[in-house]
């Protein structure tokens, strides 16, 4: 299994680059979806998101510029806690109406909108796939397993794929992958496997989910990172290899989709920050080599918050660095320790990826 993280940085570092991040900044979100939960793509180069709980039924169409293009009301369903969406190859829209913060819902559902990016004033649901999870029977659970919220979701293969939000106390640190069919209906979710996040609080756990048009790469997002998986089979998604993204700063991520090579990402408006849209180029997952541990570094920085240097013990470090569209800057081997001057004189924040024939590792850095 590839493995490759991207460590946070300092406090104050995030503070600096929290605008300058790998993260594009694409456009300010309309005020109208404030709480953005979910995206898809949609018509002439727009995106199809919405609300989550506690607002109107609507679907809204956004462009890159964060300029609203429709607004359309969904008759036949209401918006109890909706938190995402995804979209088959007939352009059939689905609705995740599956939040679940409290762990006690009994009727998880979602909704089927038939060919959504045709609908301009209202949209009417045709299908209702209403669900429960085979190993929760207590509503809510008892004790301090609470892996049933769910906020990610696409289609693949006929079939549509949840990844759920985990609410233990204290958290499991997984994400449980579900399948379920896309016809009117009440079901069991079949559960088929999970998936080791990381870390200890729910606010670092899935919060959207989708696979590439041409359907080799699946990505789950959180607040703090996006999990890249690749050379699975079928449906088989954790049975490849996987590469961890990190970001330098951490917002209400809770939207993601492919859309021609890149990812677009939108965050929720809390705490004085997101209502954003954001574009990434998955290229800068690329680029490490089989990895069997992550390597101790240690990164050194002035009083103006640029990099001084990165340091490291044991053998010879092959380095990368790369832009963050995941473009070859410079490359060189260094022993003990890699001075900010080997770069050049370049500026900005980069990608920097170190690997030996024993371990990797990859981080932003600020020149």
């Amino acid at each position: 299994m590839r493995l490759l993280i991207f460590p946070f940085l300092l406090l104050s570092s995030q503070i600096l680059l929290a605008q300058t991040s790998v993260l594009t900044e694409l456009c300010d979100l309309p005020s109208v979806v404030s709480e953005t939960s979910g995206i898809v793509n949609g018509p002439n180069g727009w995106f199809w998101t919405h609300n989550d709980s506690g607002n109107p039924a609507e679907l809204y169409c956004v462009d890159t510029n964060g300029v609203l293009q429709r607004t359309v009301s969904v008759i036949g369903d209401v918006n109890t806690d909706w938190e995402e969406v995804a979209k088959d190859d007939e352009g059939n829209l689905y609705v995740g109406n599956f939040g679940n913060n409290s762990l006690d819902r009994t009727d998880l559902h979602i909704v089927k909108i038939p060919r959504i990016d045709t609908c301009t004033v209202n949209a009417v649901v045709t299908d209702t796939i209403r669900f429960s999870y085979p190993d929760q029977t207590a509503f809510p659970p008892s004790g301090s397993y609470g892996n049933f919220d769910m906020e990610a979701m696409f289609w693949f293969n006929d079939s549509l794929h949840l990844f759920s939000k985990d609410r233990s106390n204290p958290s499991t640190g997984y994400t449980k992958h579900y399948r379920l069919p896309t016809q009117n209906g009440t079901y069991v979710a079949e559960l088929l496997d999970s998936f080791y996040v990381g870390h200890t609080s729910f606010v670092f756990a899935v919060t959207a989910a989708d696979i590439s048009e041409n359907a080799d790469s699946v990505v789950l997002l959180t607040s703090d990172k996006v999990l890249l998986f690749t050379n699975f089979t079928g449906s088989d998604f954790f049975s490849g290899d996987v590469l961890t993204l990190g970001f330098s700063f951490i917002s209400q991520k809770e939207g993601i989709c492919f859309r021609n090579g890149s990812l677009y990402i939108t965050d929720e408006q809390s705490f004085g920050m997101g209502g954003k849209m954001y574009r990434l180029h998955p290229s800068v997952f690329i680029g490490v080599n089989e990895t069997y541990r992550e390597l101790s570094v240690r990164t050194i920085y002035r009083q103006d918050l640029s990099l001084q240097s990165i340091e490291f013990e044991g053998e010879e470090v092959e380095w990368k660095l790369l832009s963050t569209d995941g473009k070859l800057v410079r490359s060189g081997n260094s022993r003990g320790r890699i001075l900010a001057s080997e770069f050049n004189g370049k500026q900005g924040m980069f990608v920097i990826q170190l690997s030996t024939d024993s371990g990797a590792k990859a981080m932003l850095i600020q020149l």
